[in-house]
């Protein structure tokens, strides 16, 4: 027996024995004896991990055996068949299965994960539909940003009809990528467009989309209601990143992106990003929002350590040895204090959880 088996039947031994004086009831004993199962794991994970390995592998070998039978298929179908049109109904009719399992499978089980997911694999093959129908059906424009915009849409669309939140984040993927290449077509790829950078571009984005999220908190309800916190999470890394790249770089209307030159501003930069952070800890912290502390803690540590290495070390290289210790020992310790902070709060919640 393992020694957290041991010590989780020690826990079961004590939260008995506090039950038979009254300190706790049977209930809530009972649950606190779940949190410290004795049972060994089980080994079905492993069986169907081993299953699943099993059966690619099985797959690979009579792929590999029927090769040379697939290949003179091949040729002898090239052509007698129309390969878009027969990829363009593949794909259609594989989008259709995989939303009515998923739908059916959403249905049954209590957690509609794998359904989703099923779900979540319809919006691949429908992308993958309108790009073999934009390559079969092209004009020659070569504006293939404006199909990932129609991508987007028609996932956007999708997500809000399935309430799903893994082909939301896959909507706003596409949109991301469409956005930074539409602009970036209308303007002969340059990096100027309505006045605006690559990176301060995305900063509007981001706080459209942290609108989008307080919206849909405070008017949306039933299920689509959880998208609220996937528009935050975007909206956030947005900001964010859009902030890192301009404490980075500064603000630049063309095309050449600089460094030397630009020490003001990625110093405004970076003070701006670090009242963007510290203002998500102050509002997580008076909402209860782990999220947005999380994101103000996170990206604070990360704008300490880009000011660090643009404004000391770039200025001090001889003394890199020193660097590399502070920046080290920094690491350290902010990881040892990260987890005693964790452990007191798993300790302050096991201990609410008895007094209740």
């Amino acid at each position: 027996m393992s020694a957290g088996l041991r010590l989780h039947r020690k826990v079961h031994v004590e939260l008995e024995e506090l039950a038979a004086r009254g300190v706790l009831s049977w209930d809530q004993a009972n649950k606190l004896k779940a949190r410290y199962p004795v049972a060994p794991r089980s080994l079905g994970v492993l069986v169907k991990v081993f299953a699943a390995v099993g059966a690619v592998c099985a797959m690979a070998g009579a792929g590999f055996l029927a090769q040379e039978h697939v290949i003179a298929l091949y040729n002898f179908l090239k052509d007698k068949v129309d390969w878009r049109l027969a990829a363009e109904g593949s794909l259609l009719l594989a989008f259709v299965a995989l939303l009515l399992q998923g739908s059916k499978l959403k249905a049954l089980r209590p957690r509609p994960i794998l359904g989703e997911l099923f779900e979540l694999a319809g919006a691949f093959a429908l992308q993958g539909l309108t790009v073999v129908m934009a390559r079969h059906y092209a004009t020659g424009s070569d504006n293939w940003p404006a199909l990932l915009g129609i991508d987007a849409g028609l996932l956007l669309l999708l997500a809000y009809a399935l309430g799903n939140r893994l082909i939301l984040w896959y909507a706003l993927a596409d949109f991301f990528f469409y956005f930074g290449a539409e602009t970036g077509y209308v303007s002969g790829w340059g990096a100027y467009y309505l006045g605006m950078t690559y990176p301060v571009r995305f900063l509007g984005i981001g706080l459209v989309t942290l609108g989008a999220a307080w919206a849909h908190g405070e008017l949306v309800r039933g299920r689509l209601a959880k998208f609220t916190r996937v528009y935050a999470h975007y909206g956030l890394l947005l900001i964010n990143l859009s902030l890192w790249f301009l404490s980075l770089f500064g603000y630049f209307e063309d095309g050449n992106v600089r460094w030397d030159g630009t020490a003001t501003e990625r110093l405004l930069f970076s003070c701006l990003w670090a009242v963007v952070s510290v203002s998500s800890l102050l509002a997580g912290a008076k909402t209860g929002l782990r999220l947005l502390r999380g994101y103000g803690l996170t990206f604070l540590m990360i704008n300490l350590y880009t000011f660090y290495f643009q404004f000391v070390v770039a200025n001090s290289g001889a003394a890199w040895f020193v660097h590399l210790l502070l920046t080290g020992g920094s690491l350290l310790w902010l990881g040892f204090h990260m987890e005693t902070v964790k452990s007191a709060a798993m300790l302050a919640e096991e201990k609410e959880g008895a007094n209740d």
